[in-house]
């Protein structure tokens, strides 16, 4: 049976992961859900130099497996969907996303703008009355508007849960931006069908049973 590693002898190398882990909830998260393969960690924070000695590995191994029980607050990487279970959404295609150094003067569906220039969302049609000096981002794209109430605003992690749930499926968000509480998305046409796919298993659809919301489901939505 291997000796233990008292708490004395392995303080430098526990307080060292206590730190690192405190830092990233979503790795404690990880190794208090035992999803991760603890040797293989261990090994990996030795040769960032988390422990010296004849045993490194066995010592941090040993942090690891007792960082289980500390409590660094809730976390969940996968966040509540409570506030996008009262959503609603909306889709429009045929949008271009265009990046220019002020604004377009013409109509525009979103825009925002920073010290490095405006993006602006626009209707496809109204491309070619853009300037010159207007650089196209992405054309021919998808606009999906989540309508959701003050919460999105107030409570932490609405957004991550959304962008999250998007990129376990590889639907890529090419621009993102909001006004107030509502959320513009705007993503390629080609991902539309598993966007909203992910959308409905978000957000509540009424008539699914309590094990099939329970159940997260992608499959692409069939039309009524």
């Amino acid at each position: 049976m291997p000796k233990s590693v008292s708490k004395k002898t392995s303080s430098p190398a526990a307080n060292l992961v206590r730190l690192w882990l405190k830092q990233k909830p979503f790795m404690h998260w990880l190794v208090r859900e035992g999803l991760v393969n603890y040797t293989a960690l261990a090994k990996r924070l030795a040769d960032e130099g988390f422990a010296s000695g004849k045993r490194p590995v066995a010592a941090l191994r040993a942090a690891l497996l007792r960082s289980r029980k500390l409590d660094f607050g809730e976390f969940n990487p996968f966040g509540s969907s409570s506030v996008l279970r009262d959503a609603k959404f909306e889709m429009r295609t045929g949008v271009t996303v265009v990046q220019s150094e002020r604004a377009l003067g013409i109509p525009v569906i979103a825009v925002a703008s920073s010290k490095n220039g405006v993006i602006s969302i626009i209707d496809s049609d109204e491309v070619a009355r853009i300037s010159r000096s207007a650089k196209v981002v992405e054309k021919d794209q998808v606009l999906i508007t989540i309508y959701s109430d003050e919460r999105m605003e107030t409570e932490s992690g609405v957004l991550a849960t959304l962008l999250l749930h998007l990129a376990l499926q590889n639907v890529n968000v090419a621009e993102m931006t909001s006004a107030g509480p509502d959320t513009l998305l705007v993503i390629s046409p080609k991902d539309l069908p598993i966007a909203l796919g992910v959308l409905q298993g978000l957000i509540s659809a009424g008539k699914k049973s309590r094990g099939e919301q329970a159940l997260f489901s992608y499959e692409k939505p069939v039309r009524e």
